[in-house]
């Protein structure tokens, strides 16, 4: 089988990589790094401020630690996702298969672009990136040049920050029907005035195509909402949730008794939709105007993302009702099991 010049340069490139690292105790430093930051993540507190009446106005998260992923070669089939590689393929839990058609590697700070080619198939394309270790919040931004569909190459968020953080590929907007090259452009904004100890790192990217199992599997089991999050007022207690499982279902009501003062939201997909699906909000009839809001991720060890909402006008019955309704761009997460989960919380202190 030949192997094309960029493949080898990649290939060479980790394969050397562990020779140029070993002087430095890699494995140690970041275990103590995570064990400082658990430390102090242990005292962190959700705070909520700006909030405007009957809409969903500020969202926050209780942050937690990173996981520890396995590393995996880059030459090698996967069957989880390594932050740190970029392997020709590998296969989600739910049976999708991804399979990487190019490569790229944004050298910063040396250089703040890069122009990727991209050959269309007609399957849906995601990108997945080797993040460099300390990156913070300085991350590139993908845009699509030709042909030029949208600005922003990504979806449901325009940015790589979530990546990062989850390493999982994340979908970019599908072309227009019948496109058979595309081109995206990569680049690296200029650190923030406000954060200037920020500074730009190597970062090297993958473009994957991928094709659901051709057999719905069964959606795993919805995990359940946290009974309460927050460590110090306010703390949000659980009042009531509702699930459903995708794509049998694809929108779910929770109603709540109406109490008269601010409550938080909890939204999230589990499954292979997870974090990459748009939801459409409802409270008692009225749509919410966050129109860049999505099903994240489960609760989890990383935290709980949540939105505030503002005192709602309860219905004829006397109760609030809450209903999301999931959509995607790519009619191929019709194949693609998963749940839907609503929370309501009540603020307390």
């Amino acid at each position: 089988m030949s192997v094309s010049p960029q493949d080898l340069h990649d290939l060479l490139e980790e394969r050397s990589r562990p020779a140029l690292d070993r002087p430095v105790p890699w494995e140690r430093l970041r275990a103590r790094a995570g064990a400082a930051r658990r430390r102090r993540l242990a005292t962190v507190a959700v705070a909520v401020a700006g909030v405007a009446a009957a809409s969903v106005v500020v969202a926050g998260v209780l942050v937690n630690p990173r996981p520890v992923i396995r590393h995996l070669d880059d030459e090698t089939t996967a069957t989880s996702v390594s932050p740190h590689l970029l392997p020709t393929s590998f296969t989600e839990p739910d049976g999708t298969v991804y399979r990487r058609i190019t490569t790229a590697t944004l050298d910063a700070p040396k250089k703040d672009e890069v122009t990727v080619e991209v050959e269309v198939s007609g399957k849906p394309l995601a990108i997945m990136a080797d993040c460099p270790s300390g990156a913070g919040k300085l991350v590139p931004q993908v845009r699509v040049v030709r042909p030029g569909a949208d600005p922003w190459a990504l979806t449901p968020m325009s940015s790589l920050l979530k990546l990062c953080e989850t390493h999982r590929p994340i979908d970019l907007v599908p072309f227009p029907s019948g496109t058979r090259e595309g081109k995206l452009v990569i680049t690296m904004p200029k650190p923030s005035k406000v954060m200037p100890e920020q500074r730009a790192k190597r970062w090297r990217f993958g473009v994957y195509e991928w094709t659901p199992p051709a057999t719905l599997p069964p959606a795993p089991a919805a995990v359940a909402p946290p009974r309460t999050f927050g460590g110090t007022p306010p703390v949000y207690r659980l009042i009531g949730s509702s699930s459903a499982v995708w794509p049998a279902a694809r929108e779910v009501s929770v109603a709540v008794p109406a109490r008269g003062r601010d409550w938080a939201l909890v939204v999230y997909c589990g499954g292979g939709i997870a974090g990459r699906l748009t939801g459409e909000v409802h409270v008692t009839g009225r749509s919410q105007p966050d129109k860049d809001y999505y099903c994240t991720e489960p609760p989890s060890e990383r935290g709980v993302g949540f939105n505030m909402v503002g005192s709602a006008r309860p219905g004829p019955d006397g109760k609030v009702t809450v209903r999301v309704k999931l959509s995607s761009l790519y009619e191929e997460y019709g194949r693609r099991p998963g749940t839907l989960t609503v929370a309501v919380y009540d603020s307390v202190g």
